[in-house]
């Protein structure tokens, strides 16, 4: 669970360092859609620009679950000057003490950080 909420304190103060630190280097994020982001510096570039499109919100933890070998996190993000204030889920698992993988659900289908990395991507082409 440390490394749970260390991320989320990493990412809300834009530590981009500390996130690293927190994550294996074979580490992926997933949506429910089958969007995925591999590797950690892919990971860490898609959430700045994705916070940057979005008018900096904070991520906000409202439970945070230990589950066997993973850990379940409902929450949201909380922004001012954009509606994305849905509720999300993550579900992280481990490899060691780093975060390997986080699969994420968003509520009504909202953009999420895999998604919006596979349209950046898409535009780059």
């Amino acid at each position: 669970m440390r490394a749970v909420t260390a991320i989320g304190d990493a990412i809300n103060r834009r530590d981009w360092n500390a996130a690293k630190g927190l994550l294996s280097p074979n580490f992926s994020m997933a949506d429910q859609s089958g969007n995925e982001v591999i590797g950690p510096d892919e990971f860490l570039i898609s959430v700045r620009e994705f916070y940057d499109i979005l008018g900096d919100p904070k991520l906000v933890f409202d439970s945070i679950d230990p589950n066997r070998e993973e850990v379940l996190v409902r929450g949201h993000l909380e922004d001012t000057t954009s509606n994305v204030r849905s509720a999300t889920m993550w579900r992280f698992l481990f490899d060691g003490p780093l975060i390997s993988r986080i699969e994420v659900t968003r509520a009504n289908n909202e953009m999420t950080v895999p998604r919006f990395a596979a349209a950046r991507r898409a535009t780059a082409d």
